[in-house]
């Protein structure tokens, strides 16, 4: 694809990506149609079959709490098994990971969208070792934590009378948009909303996380001004991603007007200073094989 064919593609992601060629294209998107090997996932199903993990109890407990209000999850539904077959293979698939919670809604939308549950599988291991940050479920969480604090330092220079607020309250705007980040908006927007924001995330990445947490805090700025507490403020910034009454803003907002203040450069260099002090701050040495001890 050429440059202005790939520039006219992106238009139509933000416009949003027609039901009919979603999976497809989040397929292609995500490196899962390069990274499928035929056989493998229906093998380590198979070959791991009646063994036991600290994982598999943990899939185990989240598999009902999995978007519990769709029939398609419904205790008896098809997708409940689908997703547990989805999970157990990726925790064997990759052992250093295995599951981290949040990772059942990452899959369960996957799901909805991929019935192929071999096409979920793969977007997953793409998303998880090659979309996000290496480690993000891995090391203490050291990496998720650390886009946390790339995520603040991007507010308070993109939205500093927010920032000023947050801070005279002692909001710790982490505290809500961790999980944001950790389940991929899973836990927190209208599904027809996710979608369009999954389109972006699979065609611009990581730094869409980044765009779409600014986006709502700027969509929600003056509301955010106007509350006197920090009870109000974590009350307004958990629902006010309930119901989204307008997402076309919203997406423009994020991938339009502030794409060029929220650039992957910007991002990746905030990340490493972080995690270079969070380890200092932590005692976290890397060992010879890369592997962080304390």
């Amino acid at each position: 694809m050429g440059e202005a064919e790939y520039k006219e593609f992106k238009k139509l992601v933000h416009a949003g990506i027609p039901a009919i060629h979603r999976a497809k294209i989040w397929h292609e998107c995500s490196g899962a149609y390069r990274r499928k090997k035929p056989g493998y996932y229906q093998e380590l199903i198979a070959q791991h079959e009646g063994w036991e993990s600290v994982s598999l109890s943990q899939i185990e407990l989240d598999l009902h709490r999995t978007l519990p209000n769709h029939e398609f999850f419904e205790e008896n539904g098809l997708g409940i098994e689908k997703l547990r077959r989805v999970l157990v293979a990726f925790s064997w698939h990759n052992p250093s990971v295995g599951y981290c919670q949040g990772m059942n809604l990452i899959a369960a939308v996957l799901l909805l969208v991929q019935s192929d549950e071999e096409y979920a599988f793969w977007t997953l291991v793409c998303i998880i070792e090659n979309i996000l940050p290496s480690d993000y479920y891995t090391g203490q969480l050291l990496v998720s934590q650390a886009d946390q604090r790339v995520l603040k330092e991007l507010v308070k220079e993109i939205l500093p009378r927010l920032d000023s607020h947050f801070c005279s309250l002692g909001v710790d705007l982490g505290a809500v948009t961790f999980s944001w980040f950790l389940t991929i908006y899973t836990d927190c927007i209208p599904m027809e909303t996710l979608l369009r924001v999954w389109d972006n995330f699979f065609v611009q990445g990581v730094v869409s996380l980044f765009r779409v947490a600014v986006a709502l805090l700027k969509t929600n700025e003056q509301k955010l001004l106007r509350c006197q507490d920090s009870g109000s403020v974590y009350h307004h910034l958990k629902s006010m991603t309930l119901e989204i009454q307008e997402e076309e803003k919203l997406i423009k907002v994020a991938f339009v007007t502030l794409k060029p203040y929220i650039k992957h450069s910007v991002v990746q260099s905030k990340r490493d200073r972080h995690i270079c002090q969070m380890k200092q701050e932590f005692g976290i040495l890397d060992d010879a094989t890369g592997e962080h001890s304390i």
